[in-house]
């Protein structure tokens, strides 16, 4: 029996929680045996009722001491639906990540403390977000609110004792929430990945498919900062296959399409250079490549320039 099975509903969250997992890869199914596996259903905008019965299908599929459903951090997705589509037992939800503003008050979901439907959330163009109130999001998607605890959260301290409460429960125990709780329980399992040095990167393809403000700012800044060059580069998905070595790309969705053209191949998380930025590397047209990834309302507005120059010198990850 696996130790973790990891379920993500998108790309960029597959590979924050496999960056946390030592030994991970991140699949489109359920990789071999190993003791983390990181699934991206790729069910963020799939109707209800086929992310469930995705859900269902893989923990059915590998029985493990833990399911971990990753969530969004902002309540976008069929939540409800996957959460109704685990194993019998309690359920411990944890939509707070205080480190990236996410917190949980009143069993509502703030974002940099303002209710998230005041948010650019809201005007998601895909999946907007229209109300904060956790558990009246999750009850209209049909989900079993009496086996699911909604954790409170505003600080790392309420981060780990939801992920005590998680441990105190019987096998298999069933967790849920974006990567935050996840990243205390890889450290409490003895699962957690080791700090390495970040590979030297001196060309790289920046890719922007966000529409969220985060990710527009990010560009500009980057623009402003003389970011790109002959060597760092903005493009678009059609470049992706004439990138010289690195691909850097904002948004889950416009990850998997880039990835679509290499032929969707495993991914290997090595580092989580600043949160919510994960690099990978894998192989595709005879050679390796790095891949680095956000989701697109994540990070401050110098995100480029900093994550250029800790490439550019190979410092610890």
């Amino acid at each position: 029996m696996r130790r973790i099975l990891v379920l993500a509903d998108d790309l960029t969250g597959a590979l924050e929680c496999g960056a946390l997992l030592e030994g991970s890869i991140v699949t489109l199914s359920l990789p071999a045996s190993a003791p983390a596996a990181v699934v991206d259903t790729e069910t963020r905008h799939a109707p209800p009722q086929q992310a469930a019965e995705t859900v269902r299908r893989l923990t059915e599929q590998s029985p493990a001491e833990m399911i971990y459903k990753k969530t969004d951090s902002t309540l976008r997705g069929n939540i409800g639906a996957e959460l109704a589509a685990l194993p019998p037992g309690r359920i411990h939800y944890a939509p707070a990540y205080p480190q990236m503003g996410r917190t949980v008050r009143g069993g509502r979901l703030l974002v940099d403390g303002v209710p998230v439907e005041q948010t650019a959330f809201a005007r998601d163009p895909l999946d907007p977000v229209l109300d904060s109130d956790i558990r009246r999001v999750l009850a209209r998607q049909g989900a079993p609110l009496e086996r699911i605890t909604v954790h409170e959260g505003e600080t790392e301290a309420d981060v780990e004792r939801a992920a005590a409460c998680v441990l105190a429960e019987a096998p298999p125990r069933l967790a849920a929430g974006p990567a935050a709780l996840l990243a205390v329980l890889a450290r409490r399992m003895g699962l957690a990945r080791t700090s390495a040095l970040l590979p030297r990167i001196g060309h790289c393809l920046v890719i922007n498919g966000s529409a969220h403000p985060a990710s527009r700012a990010q560009m500009a800044a980057a623009e402003a900062a003389g970011v790109f060059d002959e060597r760092w580069r903005a493009g678009t998905v059609e470049d992706a296959r004439n990138a010289a070595e690195a691909l850097a790309v904002f948004g889950g969705d416009t990850a998997r399409e880039v990835l679509r053209r290499f032929g969707d191949p495993p991914l290997h998380p090595a580092a989580e250079p600043m949160p919510g930025v994960v690099l990978s590397w894998f192989e595709a047209c005879g050679r390796r490549w790095w891949l680095i990834t956000k989701a697109g309302g994540f990070g401050r507005p110098d995100l480029l320039p900093r994550l250029k120059a800790m490439l550019a010198g190979g410092a610890a990850g």
